[in-house]
């Protein structure tokens, strides 16, 4: 993976974060000729979508859970059996992102978040699901948005590269929810799934309106009520019959999805307030107080309420001498763009030998400077980097040499200490609410939620028997 220079990494950051995906996103600079992807055949297809799978696997992470991906992989190679004519092979991805969402790329790659498999309730919703985004791969809709490429600029992240490829017409969405329909019913599976997956992620997006939150499926996917009443009406009118290998389908669901993690996975570090704590890497380190957070594969960051400044940490450096670290990183980010480096002199870190430098470049936006600090610890040299335009380096100086100077091995005990959200499952008892099962079993969703996310009404009395998601907060163990 190419460690992309400081200024070029910001610049994309601050551009995700600034909601780029509009239809007047950035264009080329001055002089440029505006890149554009233009889909002729399937071949184009593949080639794209494998370019670009690769890049948003790279910065948010594929899960790894061989069983939940052969889960999804099952799901989708019995709904191709409904597709007329494949020109290129599917390929079905379980990402590592918490927020609910599916999408496809072209040539076929089908991403679906664990987020989504836990919002699902059954294996008929997520077949629907599974049958929408298939029919946008089969019916190439990617090929159809020709300036797609040019929204957010070249220094967009591959994550909104590729949200913004699966931004399609209200009036694609629709055919791809016929046809996600049509596949599913063709499969054995009740395509009234589509309709109650709707309601469910409606319901979510209105229970979480008004928080920060990364990209999720109602960015790609325009949601309604209207639109879940037209799936459940067409529903009703096709003729399907239940193939009986499939059985209880949301026993079935329930029971691939327990255990599965709902919010940040320790395994990939988790944010306590604006301290990152690391339990499998052993680091910890803190970024200023009222920013706004990401973590993604690629890069751990925090961005100003501003946003005109950001730092970010990164490990894509072999362990080493820290100077020598440094100079070789000035080096390789001049060929991608000029970078002066200011000043330049060896640091200490806690108890670490480390070595900063202070960079001056441009961007987009005009002259930006970046305070870079080489910290070797482990198995690598992690590069803290903080960037704003050069007319604000003073006013941000002192919490990007905080953030660099707050990097410290995570103690054993601190590291037990780390706690971790699991979706679980359990058996309701005859005449319980929703609170009374929270509270006998431990759940950390309050009722509305619990509701939400199981197809409920707030007010429901369990019969006894059922089995019910809830989520449970339990010790996270980096070594089993």
């Amino acid at each position: 993976m190419p460690a992309p220079h400081p200024f070029a990494l910001a610049a994309g950051l601050l551009l995700a974060a600034g909601g780029c995906s509009g239809a007047s996103g950035g264009g080329a600079s001055a002089g440029e000729r505006p890149k554009r992807t233009v889909l002729i055949d399937t071949y184009d297809d593949a080639a794209v979508g494998k370019e670009t799978a690769r890049d948003v696997e790279a910065e948010i992470g594929v899960l790894d859970d061989p069983a939940l991906t052969a889960y999804v992989e099952g799901i989708g190679r019995k709904l191709l059996r409904g597709v007329p004519r494949r020109g290129f092979s599917y390929q079905f991805r379980v990402v590592d992102q918490s927020e609910p969402n599916a999408f496809a790329l072209p040539g076929g790659y089908i991403f679906l978040s664990r987020g989504l498999l836990t919002a699902a309730n059954s294996e008929d919703e997520l077949a629907n699901v599974i049958g929408h985004e298939i029919s946008h791969a089969a019916l190439r809709h990617a090929a159809a948005q020709q300036e797609i490429a040019r929204r957010g600029g070249a220094l967009a992240s591959p994550w909104t590269r590729a949200t913004n490829l699966a931004a399609y017409s209200r009036d694609m969405e629709r055919t791809a929810d016929r046809n996600g329909q049509r596949l599913a019913a063709a499969a054995g599976y009740d395509p009234q799934g589509m309709a109650d997956f709707l309601d469910t992620l409606g319901q979510l997006e209105r229970l979480s309106a008004g928080r920060s939150r990364p990209r999720s499926f109602f960015d790609t996917h325009p949601g309604s009520r209207e639109r879940a009443a037209v799936n459940a009406a067409r529903a009703r009118e096709l003729r399907w019959r239940r193939d009986p290998s499939l059985g209880d389908t949301r026993a079935s669901h329930l029971r691939r999805i327990d255990g599965v993690a709902v919010g940040e996975r320790p395994e990939a570090g988790v944010f306590e307030g604006s301290r990152f704590v690391h339990p499998a890497l052993g680091f910890q380190i803190r970024f200023p107080d009222g920013w706004r957070t990401s973590n993604t594969n690629r890069a751990v960051g925090a961005i100003s309420p501003r946003g005109d400044a950001v730092i970010h940490l990164m490990a894509d450096l072999p362990p080493g001498d820290p100077r020598a670290a440094g100079e070789a990183f000035v080096e390789k980010t001049r060929q991608d763009a000029p970078v002066r480096v200011k000043d330049s002199g060896p640091v200490q870190i806690g108890s670490i030998p480390a070595w900063r430098m202070s960079l001056q470049g441009s961007g987009r936006g005009g002259s930006l400077a970046a305070l870079v600090t080489f910290i070797p610890f482990r198995e690598a040299t992690w590069r803290v980097t903080g960037v704003s335009p050069a007319l604000s380096a003073d006013r941000y100086r002192g919490r990007m040499l905080s953030t660099a100077r707050s990097f410290r091995p995570l103690s054993v005990s601190a590291a037990r200490a780390v706690r971790t959200t699991r979706l679980r499952v359990v058996q309701a008892r005859r005449g319980e609410t929703l609170a009374r099962l929270g509270e006998r079993t431990g759940n950390a969703w309050d009722p509305a939620r619990t509701a939400i996310q199981n197809g409920l009404l707030p007010n429901h009395r369990f019969a006894g028997g059922e089995s019910v998601k809830i989520a449970r907060v339990e010790s996270y163990r980096s070594e089993p």
